[in-house]
């Protein structure tokens, strides 16, 4: 894939980690009016912008240089939504884990996986603080290659979920499950390293009989002569925007930044703005094959790309509890304490959409 991007780089994580001062503006740590405390109620919170409050450049990671990960940004861009709540440039900085980055303040806000941003948080790993639901959904689906057909041809097959111990790895044993499969006993389970990309490269080349794999890979897949035998989408927030420094020192800008990309959300889950969307990521420099596009429709549903950028109380509890019993988040932890929802709330506030999750389910 072309990781060339208008406004994106791509730097090694050693290298943001090593930088000794934050992008955008100079203040410095603690001189600003700190973190927005946890509203009482609705009528606490402020859907209006302060522009002269608002940081004008700001640096934001992005650990996927896949267009869906980046399109907020672009169309926020483009149809002038960051220029209304006074912020002049965003700079994406395309990069495999950006909370080192984040947490040292090079970074002032990062996409980045749900579960992760909360551990290092819980692990106190700098004032990080998760703020948005960015994917809401979750697919998981067991691509095949040709000849297998049901469950009965899976038995004995080699299959990966990628890492084992990981959530991909999870997700694929429980669609065995779900579809009568043991996945200790009837398949030959293995451990990959790489992302789905890689795992569908194995799939294709007969390295693997099956593998988990995303929306996009449908068509390539196909085109190969295999297919996706399971499929499963639950509601899960994966995948979300984190913060550092920047809601201590400019609570402000955060507000801006949220406020600008979910009106940018409401354009691009709107279907009717696909075409525009796509050639605009294309304009940008990313590569969209045809099963990309094919994607769209999928990857952009407001219950997949969530429209609102909340999450239920409830999928989040089962996540988080799913993740420390995978290991990955520490025993024990409150995922309330790292969050701060106050920039979503007041994005939503201000866009006329209802507050989700409710002030009082977080409190």
């Amino acid at each position: 894939m072309n990781r060339n991007r208008l406004l994106s780089s791509l730097v090694g994580v050693s290298m943001l980690a090593v930088a000794l001062t934050a992008c955008g503006d100079d203040a410095s740590a603690g001189s600003g009016p700190g973190a927005p405390p946890m509203p009482s109620s609705e009528s606490q919170i402020s859907g209006k912008i302060d522009t002269s409050k608002v940081q004008k450049e700001i640096t934001v990671g992005v650990d996927n240089p896949y267009y869906l990960f980046h399109e907020d940004i672009l169309v926020a861009e483009k149809m002038g939504y960051f220029d209304e709540v006074g912020i002049d440039n965003v700079k994406i900085v395309t990069v495999e884990d950006p909370l080192p980055a984040l947490i040292g303040g090079s970074l002032d806000l990062a996409l980045y996986d749900t579960d992760t941003a909360m551990a290092a948080a819980a692990k106190g790993a700098g004032d990080i603080r998760y703020i948005s639901t960015y994917l809401g959904g979750e697919a998981n689906i067991l691509g095949v290659g040709p000849g297998i057909n049901t469950a009965e041809d899976l038995k004995g097959k080699t299959i990966t979920g990628g890492q084992f111990g990981s959530r991909n790895d999870f997700l694929i044993r429980k669609l065995l499950t779900d579809n009568g499969l043991d996945p200790d006993k009837d398949v030959h389970l293995v451990s990959t390293g790489g992302q789905s990309n890689e795992r569908l490269q194995a799939v294709i080349a007969g390295t693997v009989d099956g593998a988990s794999l995303q929306l996009r890979h449908r068509t390539l897949l196909a085109d190969a002569g295999g297919k996706f035998l399971f499929e499963e989408t639950d509601t899960v927030p994966q995948n979300g925007w984190s913060v550092g420094k920047l809601l201590d020192e400019s609570p402000e800008t955060v507000a801006a930044f949220m406020e600008a990309t979910l009106k940018a959300r409401q354009y691009i889950t709107d279907m009717a703005n696909k075409d525009a969307v796509l050639t605009l990521a294309e304009d940008k420099g990313f590569e969209m094959p045809q099963d990309y596009k094919d994607a769209y429709v999928d990857e952009n549903d407001p219950a997949y790309h969530t429209v609102d950028g909340g999450f239920e109380v409830a999928d989040m509890n089962e996540f988080v509890n799913t993740q420390i019993d995978l290991e990955i988040i520490p025993q024990g932890t409150d995922w309330k304490k790292y969050v701060n929802l106050v920039p979503l709330w007041r994005a939503q506030k201000a866009l006329g959409l209802p507050l989700r999750p409710a002030i009082a389910d977080v409190q």
